[in-house]
């Protein structure tokens, strides 16, 4: 109760914490059946799934922690992720709750140095302290070496700028399996010999995601980073890596998620892509490469493709119907040219096709429309011409159709008035003529034509 007295509640999250009431039936607290003690705390603030227009956000927790908390010497779950503790630093004596195994302070509004205390905290399996830029900061990761169980680490959005021992620290807890270091300017400069060199050796054998976006590491991508064969997600993005796509990771065979977008990567895409045959999803966007795709066919489980904003000139090949697995492919803001290939009707659980802002002429064909599961398409700015398929009415989950500025004719389909989801309808910049009769309308989705 002392915990609650010095927290603020305006939503009453903790009503339920009463004297009179047995604490294991408080909302958010989970007592161990054997003990009867507390063993975890979910104060986390809730998200809903779906929000829904007036409906009232749960507010956040504030206010001050009590060191009451320390009493709960069996505690092992502490979440109080995404509230708003308004500046407060990270109390100091969470240190000594020995028996946690998972730490989540993530975007709850914490500020100042991280306390090295939470390096006594061995049996530390989860610990996600990430936060809004700014906010927390560490100057030495020292206190990590006594977190020797820990799996899952994310110190997103920490100021790790002057912590420059970060990735030999990190190197000596082999039992990590996920590292978030987003945001925040890692220095690997002394990782550097000259720009051909790294002299780091990773011994991060267990780890199977590395997620390093957004740090502007420098041109190359790490050479220790490809000996990590046990990794299935790999996120680089938003980094300033040059040239072309090291030979080196076709050594990730087991990858299932990557993302290079945003970078300032270059050359065609090696064949060698091919032996990464685990991908789900591929991301190569806002980057510089061109030439032809003849290296990505062979991923049956891909279900998310995006090479956009590159410089992509080729024809779009035949060869993207054995993707049967994609449910988003994004080729926008290339220089593709040519026809869309009729074999594209293969991919039939397709849900988002952006083909914005290319080369590509001739008529649309009708197997675009093949999904029933179509959500988005984008064809605008292309030289697409002829008639809209009249197969677009049998994408009724359709929410986003953009097809302006290419020059299509003929009468506008009847049966698009089947498509009663459409939230957006942009057919302007065309010789289209005809108007629209949807069945079912909705005021909030009313679809519009420019």
């Amino acid at each position: 109760m002392d915990f609650k007295k010095d927290l603020e509640d305006p939503f009453g999250r903790l009503s339920s914490w009463i004297h009179d009431v047995d604490c294991c039936k408080w909302e958010g607290v989970v007592c161990s059946n054997r003990s009867g003690r507390v063993i975890q705390l979910h104060l986390q603030r809730p998200v809903p799934e779906i929000h829904v227009v007036g409906d009232e956000e749960e507010s956040p927790l504030s206010g001050k922690i009590s060191h009451s908390l320390q009493n709960l010497t069996h505690l092992r779950y502490l979440d109080l992720s995404l509230n708003d503790f308004s500046g407060i630093p990270i109390p100091s004596f969470f240190g000594s709750l020995r028996s946690l195994r998972y730490l989540n302070l993530s975007r709850a509004g914490f500020q100042g140095m991280v306390p090295y205390q939470l390096g006594n905290l061995s049996s530390l399996r989860t610990l996600s302290i990430g936060g809004n830029p700014s906010d927390l900061q560490v100057d030495n990761l020292q206190w990590l070496v006594g977190l020797s169980n820990l799996e899952h680490l994310d110190m997103s959005r920490v100021n790790l700028s002057t912590a420059s021992n970060w990735l030999e620290v990190i190197n000596i807890i082999p039992s990590l399996v996920e590292i978030h270091l987003r945001y925040y300017q890692l220095d690997l400069i002394s990782h550097h010999l000259d720009r051909d060199t790294f002299v780091f050796h990773a011994n991060f054998s267990s780890l199977t995601v590395l997620d390093l976006s957004e740090n502007f590491f420098g041109h190359l991508i790490p050479r220790w980073i490809f000996g990590l064969t046990a990794l299935t997600s790999l996120d680089l993005s938003w980094n300033s890596f040059e040239g072309p796509l090291p030979r080196d990771l076709w050594n990730l065979t087991s990858l299932e998620h990557l993302d290079l977008s945003w970078n300032q990567l270059n050359g065609s895409l090696p064949d060698e892509l091919v032996n990464l045959n685990n991908l789900i999803s591929l991301n190569l966007g806002r980057s510089r490469f061109e030439g032809f795709l003849d290296g990505i066919w062979n991923w049956s489980s891909l279900t998310s493709l995006d090479l956009s904003f590159n410089n992509f000139s080729t024809f779009l090949p035949s060869q993207l119907s054995t993707l049967t697995a994609l449910i988003s492919l994004d080729l926008s803001l290339n220089q593709f040219r040519g026809s869309i290939p009729s074999s594209i009707a293969n991919i039939s659980n397709l849900q988002r096709l952006d083909l914005y802002d290319n080369n590509l002429s001739s008529s649309l064909p009708s197997e675009v429309f093949t999904s029933k599961d179509l959500i988005t398409l984008d064809a605008g700015s292309n030289h697409f011409n002829g008639p809209i398929p009249s197969a677009v009415g049998n994408c009724t989950k359709l929410e986003f159709l953009w097809l302006n500025d290419n020059a299509l004719s003929g009468s506008i389909p009847s049966n698009l008035g089947r498509c009663t989801q459409l939230k957006e309808l942009w057919l302007n910049d065309n010789a289209l003529s005809g108007s629209i009769r949807f069945r079912k309308m909705y005021p909030a989705r009313t679809p519009f034509a420019k």
